[in-house]
C-alpha cells in the first residue's frame, strides 16, 4: 500500500485493518524519523482484535480522555494537584482560592467533559448528546468489535456499570443483574474498555497487610456520562442524601487525576485501597521512586476527624514513603488536620493556585 506525503493524520486507523498499519510499519522502519504519523481512532488501537500488528516499538499511545475541569474553564495553571501532593503538600491549605458551591460542583459532575455535552445550550439537548453517544458505540464500535455468539442488550449492561462507578468490580454479581452468564460478562467488559466508555482502578498493596483485597474498582470514563445513565440531575444531587451523589463525585475526582496524570512533573500511577478489616482509600496515588499520596472524596460539608482515620492509618505504617493525606469535600474552609494530613474544598482539584 503506498502511502501520501507526511506527516500523515489517519482518523478510524482500526478500519484499515492489516494491511494499513503493516503498510505503516513498513514506512517506519524504513525512515525513522519522528513525527510522521497521527494515528486516531475510537477503539483502544492494542484492544482492537481486527489488527494483529501492535507497533510496538515504533509508535507511543496516548489516550484522549473526556476535557478536564481546568481545561473547560480554560486555565492557564490549573489541574496541577497532582504534582502538589509532592512537591508543596504542606503548603496546600494555603493555597485554594475558588470555593465553588455544592451545586456548582454537581454542576460539572453531570456535565463532565465531553466537548458536545459543554457546548449544549440545555439540558435537554445534553441527554440527546449521551443518548445518540451510547446508541452509536452500541450499534457500531461494539457490534464491529464483539465476537460473542450471545446478544448483548449493550445498553443495559452499560446503564448496570454506571450505577457500579466507583464501586469494586464484582463481574458475577453484575452478569446475575445483567441476565448474562458470568463468561459472557468477563469478555464483554473488555469491549466497554476498548471503546472508552469504562476503566478500571487497580487495587493498591504496599504488603502492609496479609488482608488487602485485590478487586479493581471500575469508573466511567466520564461523570457526565455515568450521570445521565443513572438518571441524576443537578437538582438530585444537590440533596446531602443523593445516594448517587458519592459515587459519582468520586467517579469526576478519579477520572480527573488520572487526566493530570498524564502531564505531570512526575511519573504517577493511581490505585485504590481497601483490606478486610474495612479500612480503605479512595484514591491512592504513588510516584514511581515508591512515595505516594491518599485521596479521600466527600460529598458534605462537614468535616471530622473520623473521616481522615483511614489516611491517619495508611500515614503511620508508611512513615517517611507517605506525602500527605488529602480530603476533597464540598465545604468551602480548607484545614490541616495534624501531621500531613488536609482537607480540601472541592476546587483544588482544578484550581489554578498550584
Amino acid at each position: 500500500m503506498a502511502l501520501p506525503d507526511r506527516p500523515l493524520i489517519v482518523d478510524e486507523v482500526q478500519r484499515g485493518g492489516d494491511p494499513l498499519v503493516l503498510a505503516i510499519k513498513a514506512a517506519v522502519d524504513a525512515d525513522g524519523s519522528r513525527g510522521q504519523f497521527l494515528l486516531a481512532g475510537s477503539t483502544r488501537f492494542l484492544a482492537e482484535p481486527r489488527l494483529s500488528e501492535s507497533l510496538a516499538g515504533r509508535a507511543r499511545f496516548v489516550d484522549l480522555w473526556p476535557l478536564s475541569q481546568g481545561e473547560i474553564d480554560e486555565t492557564t495553571r490549573g489541574d496541577r494537584l497532582i504534582d502538589a501532593l509532592f512537591d508543596a503538600p504542606a503548603d496546600l491549605a494555603d493555597g485554594v482560592t475558588g470555593i465553588v458551591s455544592r451545586a456548582e460542583v454537581m454542576t460539572r459532575v453531570t456535565r463532565g467533559g465531553f466537548p458536545e455535552a459543554i457546548l449544549s445550550g440545555s439540558d435537554r439537548a445534553r441527554r440527546a448528546f449521551f443518548a445518540d453517544y451510547v446508541r452509536t458505540v452500541s450499534q457500531r464500535d461494539i457490534t464491529e468489535l464483539s465476537r460473542l455468539a450471545q446478544r448483548v442488550d449493550f445498553d443495559r449492561v452499560l446503564r448496570l456499570v454506571a450505577a457500579r462507578t466507583a464501586n469494586e468490580l464484582n463481574a458475577t454479581s453484575l452478569a446475575n443483574d445483567a441476565g448474562l452468564g458470568s463468561e459472557t460478562m468477563r469478555r464483554y467488559l473488555p469491549l466497554l474498555e476498548a471503546v472508552y466508555m469504562v476503566w478500571r482502578l487497580p487495587a493498591w498493596s504496599a504488603n502492609l497487610t496479609a488482608k488487602v483485597v485485590q478487586r479493581p474498582k471500575i469508573h466511567l470514563v466520564d461523570s457526565g456520562l455515568a450521570a445521565h445513565l443513572v438518571g441524576a440531575s443537578v437538582s438530585a444531587l444537590t440533596d446531602p442524601l443523593s445516594p448517587v451523589a458519592g459515587p459519582l463525585l468520586e467517579t469526576m475526582v478519579a477520572n480527573e487525576l488520572a487526566k493530570q496524570i498524564t502531564w505531570a512533573d512526575h511519573d504517577c500511577r493511581l490505585y485504590h485501597w481497601r483490606n478486610r478489616d474495612g479500612r480503605e482509600v479512595d484514591l491512592i496515588v504513588e510516584r514511581s521512586d515508591g512515595a505516594m499520596a491518599a485521596v479521600e472524596v466527600k460529598a458534605a460539608h462537614t468535616v471530622d476527624d473520623g473521616d481522615l482515620r483511614h489516611l491517619a492509618w495508611l500515614r503511620d505504617r508508611l512513615g517517611g514513603r507517605f506525602s500527605v493525606g488529602v480530603l476533597l469535600h464540598l465545604g468551602d474552609r480548607p484545614r490541616r488536620w495534624g501531621d500531613r494530613l488536609v482537607s480540601l474544598p472541592m476546587s483544588a482539584l482544578w484550581d489554578d493556585a498550584w
